[in-house]
């Protein structure tokens, strides 16, 4: 059965839909790169991506001539959601290869939000978590329809990011108030966003702690809002 799914899987990544897929990765990196430019909108691109991949195969009726091969259901549903995890990846990897560039190259601090900091990969593997178990959990449900809930899973990824930027929003405000010259303590949310923009001392172990949190709960969400699809899609009538 494990031939089946790594078939099913080459196929989702090579008769798929693979240039849109690559013009979306394109975008995402020079996202990284645009100056003062939230990196949490980046890896937006690959959400979109994810949802073009079931709008384009409806089209092409991918569902229909999938499920007529002899393969179970929970096959095709496993190879889409590691084809989906993959795409996600990829974006963080493009990630750390922009944030090395931006380092070498000494870009300027991001003033608009978190940089592409350790913290940044965990907090976006968490956000990755929440719009996969909102999109992928329910689009199974009926995958020939998947546009209203991705703008569900795309309205709370963006409540998701602004949350997560928060704090960091705060203390570069009051950063802000310190260079002028303000005596402002650097305390509650401003402190951590503090943790979250700043690398040094004991703060990268905090970072490490965060990414490792992000990790644990993207593997955990995707096991759980996959075997949640499997079951939406072995009731679903073709």
């Amino acid at each position: 059965m494990k031939s089946q799914t790594i078939n099913l899987l080459k196929k989702e990544l090579l008769l798929g839909n693979t240039l849109q897929t690559i013009c979306w990765l394109v975008c995402c990196i020079g996202m990284f790169f645009i100056p003062n430019y939230p990196v949490y909108i980046g890896p937006f691109y690959i959400t979109l991506s994810i949802m073009m991949t079931f709008a384009l195969n409806q089209a092409s009726h991918d569902i229909l001539y999938t499920v007529l091969l002899p393969v179970r259901k929970i096959d095709t549903v496993k190879a889409r959601f590691l084809y989906c995890g993959l795409l996600e990846i990829a974006s963080l990897l493009c990630g750390a290869i922009a944030a090395v560039v931006r380092y070498l190259g000494h870009f300027p601090e991001n003033s608009s939000g978190i940089g592409l900091t350790v913290a940044y990969f965990g907090l976006q593997l968490i956000i990755f978590a929440i719009f996969n178990f909102i999109f992928l959990g329910n689009v199974y449900k009926n995958p020939v329809k998947p546009g209203l809930r991705y703008l569900v899973a795309g309205i709370v990824y963006f409540i998701t990011y602004a949350l997560c930027e928060l704090p960091v929003w705060i203390y570069k405000g009051v950063q802000n108030k310190i260079t002028k010259g303000m005596d402002v303590e650097i305390s509650g949310l401003a402190k951590v966003g503090y943790y979250f923009t700043n690398m040094e001392g004991g703060n990268l172990t905090r970072q490490l702690i965060i990414l490792l949190g992000g990790f644990l709960i993207f593997a955990g969400s995707w096991l759980i809002t996959f075997h949640r699809a499997a079951k939406q899609f072995e009731k679903y009538d073709i």
